[in-house]
């Protein structure tokens, strides 16, 4: 004798799946790398303005920013600069001017970032001894 199986599963309807498909996962991990691919080119930039940064913020405190002459201050920035491996601005760089009989140094330059073919991304960096 045969036994006849009766299946459950054709008399509910189906369920409606859900998640992410496989192609917009793709594009979501192709925009999380060309965030990251941009963070990481950016960075090197960014290392550099915040070793510049504490350098102008340790010779606003030091003797030669108070009564040095222009050459001893840039001298002592490509010094301090050398020693943190600072490559996007050097001493010639500066601009030195005297405020309240002090000098007030003002390091400004544009960091040229290439991205990808044909795109360059421009940062303008303004940092002075007198930022508190």
């Amino acid at each position: 004798m045969i036994k006849k199986i009766h299946s459950h599963s054709h008399s509910r309807p189906l369920a409606r799946q859900r998640g992410v498909s496989f192609l917009v996962l793709i594009v979501i991990f192709a925009m999380i790398a060309m965030v990251g691919l941009v963070g990481l080119k950016i960075l090197p930039a960014y290392l550099d303005a915040f070793s510049v940064k504490k350098i102008l913020a340790s010779m606003a405190s030091g003797e030669e920013v108070k009564s040095g002459t222009v050459k001893e201050i840039r001298d002592s920035f490509d010094r301090r600069a050398n020693i943190d491996n600072v490559n996007s601005i050097k001493g010639s760089d500066l601009e030195i001017t005297k405020e309240n009989n002090e000098a007030v140094v003002v390091a400004a330059w544009t960091q040229r970032i290439s991205l990808f073919t044909n795109y360059t991304l421009l940062i303008d960096f303004n940092m002075s001894t007198s930022d508190k």
